[in-house]
C-alpha cells in the first residue's frame, strides 16, 4: 500500500514540470525567430522611410526620419531575443536549468544588435 507521502506528482514549480518545459521550448522557438525578424526589420525600416518620402536614391536622410524608421525596425529586430530571454528566465525560475542557455543567447543577441545599430548610426553621421 502506497503512502500519500510517497506519491510524487509534479508541482507547479517542480523541476521538469510541464510549464517549465513549455517555457524552454518557447524560448528556443523565439530564438529561432531572429532570422525572420532580420528580414522583417529591413522591410519595415525601408517601408517607413518610403512612407516619409525617402527612397533608395537619397544619399542623406534626416536624423529624425532615420531614428523613426530605424527605431521601429530595431524593435522588430530585437523582439525575438527579448522574448527568448524572458521565457528562458521564467523556465529557470520554474526549475528548468535548460532555460538559461536560450535566455543568455537571446539577451546577448538583443544587446549586440542594439550596440551594432547604434554604432552604425554614429559612424554613418
Amino acid at each position: 500500500m502506497a503512502h500519500a507521502s510517497s506519491r510524487r506528482g509534479p508541482g507547479p514549480l517542480a523541476p521538469g514540470s510541464p510549464k517549465a518545459r513549455r517555457d524552454v521550448r518557447r524560448a528556443w522557438l523565439w530564438l529561432l525567430m531572429l532570422l525572420p525578424a532580420m528580414v522583417l526589420a529591413v522591410l519595415v525600416g525601408d517601408w517607413l522611410l518610403r512612407l516619409q518620402g525617402y527612397d533608395d536614391g537619397y544619399d542623406t536622410v534626416p536624423l529624425g526620419a532615420t531614428l523613426l524608421a530605424g527605431g521601429v525596425a530595431l524593435l522588430v529586430l530585437i523582439a525575438p531575443g527579448i522574448a527568448a530571454l524572458l521565457f528562458g528566465l521564467r523556465a529557470r525560475r520554474r526549475g528548468a536549468v535548460a532555460g538559461l542557455t536560450p535566455a543568455l543567447a537571446g539577451g546577448i543577441a538583443a544587446v549586440g544588435l542594439v550596440v551594432l545599430n547604434v554604432v552604425s548610426l554614429i559612424v554613418s553621421r
